[in-house]
Parts: C-alpha cells; sequence; structure tokens
C-alpha cells in the first residue's frame, strides 16, 4: 500500500496515545475508500478537467466548508485521528461540489478553480501526515497550467475480490 497509506491508516485508526487495532483488512479498507476513492479521485479528476478547460481565477465559497480552527483544535490536543477526519470531511464536500457542479459539462473555469485552491489548501494541511503524497499533488497544482496527475493510489485486491481462476 506504500508508506504514506501506512502512516495514513495508523495516525487515523487510533487515537493517540491509546490502544489500537490493526487488520489488514482495515488498512486495505481505508486505502481503497478513503485514499483511493476519495482523495485519488479528487485529484485525478480535477487535474484532467482543468488540463483540458483551465481555471479562472474567482472568490473560494467551497473553501468556506473546511473548519481549519477544528482541524488546528484538534491537532493542538494531539487527536490526529480527528483531525484527519475533519479534512476527509472536507475532501468529501470537494467531491460533492465536483458531482453537484458537473465542470465536465459546464466546462466551469471557476468552478474548477475552487477546487484546485480547495486541493492546494488539502495538500497543505496533509502534508505532516502523508509527505510525499503531499509533495505528488502540490507538484500538480504548483501552477495554474494544470496537467493529468498521476495515479496516487492503486487499489488493493483483496484475495475475496479476484475472480476464481480455473
Amino acid at each position: 500500500a506504500g508508506l504514506d497509506s501506512a502512516r495514513y491508516f495508523l495516525f487515523r485508526q487510533a487515537s493517540f496515545g491509546e490502544d489500537g487495532d490493526f487488520s489488514a483488512e482495515a488498512l486495505i479498507e481505508r486505502h481503497n475508500n478513503e485514499l483511493a476513492n476519495k482523495l485519488g479521485n479528487l485529484i485525478s479528476r480535477t487535474s484532467a478537467l482543468s488540463e483540458k478547460y483551465g481555471i479562472e481565477k474567482t472568490e473560494n465559497t467551497l473553501l468556506k466548508k473546511l473548519n481549519l480552527k477544528q482541524i488546528e483544535q484538534n491537532f493542538n490536543e494531539y487527536r490526529i485521528d480527528k483531525a484527519l477526519s475533519e479534512i476527509f470531511s472536507f475532501i468529501d464536500s470537494c467531491n460533492e461540489f465536483i458531482q453537484d457542479k458537473k465542470p465536465w459539462e459546464t466546462k466551469s473555469k471557476t468552478d474548477l478553480y475552487q477546487l484546485v485552491e480547495s486541493i492546494r489548501e488539502i495538500s497543505k494541511l496533509l502534508s505532516p501526515f502523508m509527505p510525499s503524497t503531499s509533495e505528488k499533488i502540490s507538484k500538480v497544482f504548483a501552477t495554474d497550467e494544470i496537467k493529468k496527475a498521476p495515479i496516487l493510489f492503486q487499489k488493493i485486491e483483496t484475495e475475496t475480490q479476484k475472480p476464481n481462476k480455473q
């Protein structure tokens, strides 16, 4: 799954200083659902659409859904799992925004700008937990000339997901 995926899982799975449950299934579940589906898909879609249609600066109303005070408070109180939960709540908001606004139909450069700016903020917030992933995201969105991002997280297939070979 990679080092950043493992780091994310450990920070997200248990409260700091407390025992946590570890299982390969739980690691794969978080990797596939949160990292590959939510974060990875957001990065992939936004970068591809931004490359195709471009972005145009506007007020970022989407960022108002990011609860920075709560993230900071959780972080300061060593509730890393809760801080990550807040960050991923905002990632969910970004995914809902892209579904609602449908920039692949509207070709809205301002909607894409809001997504790009939000991803830049997400990248900064994730950097203490997932440094190499944050660096990859930052490189893709470093300028307003965005190119489609490489896949950040390959989904992990489990034995129960693999087709029977005969």
